[in-house]
Formats: C-alpha cells, sequence, structure tokens
C-alpha cells in the first residue's frame, strides 16, 4: 500500500481503530491499493463525540475573531500544499489533474469566505420603540457532524467545515469510506493551523456510524451529501432524534435545446457537463431535450464527445461497480430500444488497464419511461 492504514482522528491525534472489519482503498485510475479503512464502530463515535463535547466548552466562547485566525492560517496551509492536494484527490477519486486542481482551488475559496464571518455574523440591534430593542444574535449549536460523499473528497468537506467551525460548532465528519485520505490530510492541517484539540474529528465507517450519528444524542445537527435515497434515510432519522438536518441527494438534470441555440457553444457545453468529473457530480446534465430540428446540433456532441479520451481529458469513474452500473444502463436502454450514437462501453487505457473508466457517451431515441431517462446514473452518459 502506498499510505498508511487510514485511522480516526479525535483529541487532536490519529487513533488506530479497535475494528478488524476493514476495506481496502483503491485507485480508480490504475486499480492500485492505497491503503485500507477501518468500518468504526458507534463506541468510537462516542469517543469522538466527548472529545468533540470538551472542546466545544471553550471554542465556542472564543470570539469569533479569534477563531477565524486559525482558518487564515488553514487558508495558506491549503496553498503551501496545493500540489499534494491535487493528486491525492486525483489519485483517490479518479479525476483528472485540471479537475482535482480546480477542486483544491475552490477548497481555498471556501475557506476565503468562512474567514469573512465576522463581519457576516455581527448581529444587529433595533430600537422598535422607546426603550424597546430587538437584538439579533448568533450561537453555536454545540457538536455537529458531516457526513460527506467521494465524487467531492476535498471541496464538499470544506463545504461544511469552516463555516461550522469558524461559527463556533465543534464537528465530527464521517468521510466516504472509497475516499477517505483528503480528510485524513485536512485533519492535519487543521492541526498545524493551530486548531484546539478536540474541535474537528475524524471517524471513518460505513453504515454504522451513520445510523449512529443520527441517533446520537450529544450531536446537534447533521448535514449530509450522497444519493437521494440515503438522502432521505438521514434526513429522517435525525429530524426523528430532533435534530437540524440539512440532506441533498442527487438529480436527473434536463438541458433544454431550442431551434436558435449556436451549434457549436451547444455542443461544447453538453458534452461538458456531461462528461466533466467523468459524469459524477450531481450538476451533470445527463439529458437532453431538443425542439425542432436539431440533427446538426447532436451530430456536433458526438464529434464533440469523440474527444473525451479516457485517461487523457476524462477521468475514471470511482469504482468496478460503478463501471458495471453505468455500462448497464446503456445496455439496458439499447436493449429496450434506445440509438447508441458513441460508445464508452469497454474503454481500457494503455498502461491501466486496471482502472475504472467508462469512455463518453451519447444515446438517441430515448424514450420518456426507460431508466436511462428517469434516474441519475452518475457517469459520463
Amino acid at each position: 500500500m502506498k499510505y498508511e492504514k487510514v485511522r480516526n482522528f479525535y483529541n487532536g491525534e490519529f487513533v488506530d481503530s479497535s475494528s478488524d472489519d476493514l476495506l481496502d482503498v483503491v485507485s480508480p485510475i490504475d486499480g492500485n491499493p492505497l491503503s485500507k479503512v477501518p468500518m468504526s464502530t458507534a463506541y468510537e463515535l462516542d469517543a469522538a463525540v466527548v472529545s468533540a463535547k470538551k472542546a466545544f466548552e471553550k471554542w465556542g466562547k472564543m470570539p469569533i475573531k479569534e477563531r477565524v485566525q486559525v482558518f487564515f492560517k488553514y487558508r495558506y496551509l491549503l496553498e503551501r500544499d496545493f500540489d499534494e492536494l491535487t493528486a491525492l484527490v486525483s489519485e483517490e477519486n479518479g479525476k483528472t489533474w485540471d479537475e482535482a486542481k480546480a477542486e483544491v482551488e475552490k477548497s481555498i475559496e471556501l475557506t476565503e469566505f468562512a474567514c469573512s464571518m465576522p463581519q457576516l455574523v455581527a448581529g444587529e440591534i433595533l430600537e422598535v420603540s422607546r426603550g424597546v430593542e430587538c437584538r439579533t444574535e448568533h450561537f453555536p449549536l454545540g457538536v455537529v457532524a458531516s457526513i460527506v460523499p467521494f465524487n467531492f473528497p476535498l471541496m464538499v468537506p470544506n463545504w461544511t467545515m469552516p463555516n461550522a467551525l469558524v461559527l463556533g460548532n465543534a464537528m465530527i465528519m464521517k468521510p466516504s469510506e472509497l475516499v477517505p485520505l483528503s480528510v485524513q490530510k485536512m485533519a492535519e492541517l487543521l492541526k498545524e493551523a493551530g486548531l484546539p484539540d478536540g474541535v474537528f474529528n475524524v471517524v471513518n465507517g460505513g453504515k454504522e456510524i451513520v445510523e449512529a450519528i443520527c441517533g446520537h444524542p450529544d450531536i446537534e445537527a447533521v448535514s449530509f451529501v450522497g444519493s437521494t435515497k440515503v438522502a432521505k434515510i438521514v434526513y429522517r432519522k435525525s429530524t426523528d432524534n430532533l435534530k437540524r438536518c440539512i440532506a441533498l441527494g442527487g438529480a436527473k438534470n434536463h438541458l433544454f435545446v431550442l431551434p436558435d441555440a449556436n451549434p457549436t457553444m451547444t455542443a461544447t457545453n453538453v458534452t461538458a457537463s456531461m462528461a466533466g468529473c467523468a459524469g459524477q457530480r450531481c450538476m451533470a446534465a445527463s439529458a437532453m431535450l431538443a425542439v425542432g430540428e436539431v440533427d446538426a446540433i447532436i451530430d456536433r456532441i458526438c464529434a464533440e464527445a469523440k474527444k473525451v479520451i479516457p485517461g487523457v481529458n476524462l477521468g475514471a469513474v470511482i469504482s468496478a461497480a460503478a463501471k458495471k452500473r453505468i455500462e448497464g444502463y446503456i445496455t439496458e436502454a439499447e436493449n429496450d430500444g434506445a440509438k447508441i450514437l458513441v460508445d464508452g462501453r469497454g474503454a481500457i487505457v494503455e498502461g491501466k488497464e486496471n482502472g475504472t473508466y467508462v469512455g463518453p457517451t451519447v444515446i438517441d431515441f430515448v424514450r420518456p419511461e426507460m431508466s436511462v431517462a428517469r434516474e441519475e446514473i452518475f457517469g459520463p452518459v
């Protein structure tokens, strides 16, 4: 393995899990093993929550202008380790270098936004009548949890972590078991930036940890990003336990192309939306509805799609299971009467034969009842 076994992080230090249940962390780029990640127990989540509760007592009382100083330093460290973080995101997620680079850049931008919080949450006092004031103030909740997905292993954690911590909360983060390495690096950088021990904690695992987070009595709020199916479960379980919850699921995004559309611009944008990040993003447009005579635009889309080359300007999909599922959608559509104009099945990259690639795929004559028209494919289709 290229990296040491993944560990949990609480009380300001990395801790080996007591669980013997380990999953392989494999690079989608070439199939090489990177590490092993433990399926931690609810007991280990308890230990992380105790760590967070203790840290919150002081962190939550610290003035916001003092808390934010840690994140000025954290932003600097993201820039200092820019290339290392880019390589890590690419390696564990399968993104191209440019896509991984953009993810690190967005993480820096998100941290910059958190650094502006003292100006955004200053509060307000209104004198509504003589001797009567209305006051708006902001208070941290306490211990909060963030459950993050595989498709943006650094950016999505930085959606939640900087804001939640700058605002005085302590956090438990559960990274995707498919891509746990970027969050490990994030914990290291926060420690180096001077974040007090226990304010940020990481517990690795799968379904058991997610369920334990949703039901834990000392976790006040939960954020989740992932599939719609799991998002609904997380939201129900969290709110049933009187927690605040924001749960973001998937999407089936449609593009409408009208007769006056610019053919070149349309073809370029549709292909980029469909194939960027190998289609593994909730904003990917996987369905195009055309109005009028648009055969010329479809031909251009096919031509643009053929310029997207696996292993060159198209990254890998996350796993062999994902590759099989995506190719299954394509085959099912073909069997149901759709026409495959550009076929990305069976893509193999020379020298990376064990990588999990699906080439760009364009399907025509799709009917509304077909699964490719109704379901999120999460691939370059």
